[in-house]
């Protein structure tokens, strides 16, 4: 098991490595130009499968915590159980980090895929990652709380809002004229917000603990989601009169 881990875990940072990139290729490009598209189409399947190992990698973790995360390692029965204090919950919330960034990126395609026709949205195993977010959310929303570890909290109660929002775009009975385009773009946005503070909770922490410090590396962990919800807001309002999402219609429930 410990192989199979390390193995997955090189496959996760190199593929996250090129996503943390490739990310921004779709986002300069020309809305709807070849380059876009083609850009898109790679980041979402290399997401799809940066997501897919880091919630194996979670799992697999969780699942014997002592065996994985000391390996090769000589520590005390005291250092283990003071290291387990945090690296079971930091686990728990990279488990949920990782099926946001999946469901939002396969959100984000499945929104342009479906268009007007929300029907294709309600099928159970689309739904089913999505319901599952809410009691995993509040799980780590309950253990940020009783360790003091605010990150846990505040990616919870992002987790629940997404998952939300998510599921009132599939089921509320009508719809914009265009809105999936604004849908596409909110949910691409949510699934940067999720790699960069996957990137900087885990790898990036070490590269940043020299400049930010103990509680100070919160800040960090932070700026993704900030940067992501402004640009989210600014980038909604200017994509509505872009492409004229109307106000005074709406699309029935398909």
């Amino acid at each position: 098991m410990p192989t199979l881990h390390t193995i997955l875990l090189y496959l996760h940072i190199v593929l996250g490595a090129i996503a943390l990139v490739l990310y921004w290729v779709p986002v300069v490009a020309r809305k709807g130009g070849t380059l876009h598209i083609q850009a898109g189409k790679v980041f979402y399947y290399l997401m799809l499968t940066v997501a897919s190992s880091g919630i194996v990698l979670c799992i697999i973790g969780l699942s014997d915590p002592v065996g994985i995360y000391t390996a090769g390692k000589q520590m005390t029965s005291e250092q283990v159980q003071r290291m387990l204090v945090w690296r079971v919950p930091l686990s728990q919330f990279l488990l949920l980090l990782s099926l946001l960034t999946w469901v939002t990126v396969r959100h984000a395609i499945a929104v342009l895929q479906a268009k007007a026709d929300r029907s294709l949205l309600r099928r159970w195993y689309y739904q089913g990652p999505v319901l599952v977010m809410f009691p995993l959310a509040l799980f780590v929303a309950y253990k940020g709380i009783t360790i003091g570890m605010p990150l846990l909290l505040i990616f919870a109660i992002v987790s629940l809002i997404t998952a939300s929002t998510i599921s009132y775009y599939v089921y509320k009975k009508q719809i914009q004229p265009r809105q999936w385009i604004i849908e596409h773009f909110s949910a691409m946005i949510g699934s940067g917000i999720a790699v960069y503070t996957a990137f900087f909770a885990a790898g990036g922490r070490r590269m940043l603990s020299q400049w930010l410090p103990g509680e100070w590396q919160l800040v960090s962990w932070l700026a993704a989601p900030v940067i992501g919800v402004t640009a989210m807001i600014l980038l909604s309002s200017y994509y509505k009169r872009k492409y004229k999402v109307q106000h005074n219609k709406a699309l029935p429930q398909g």
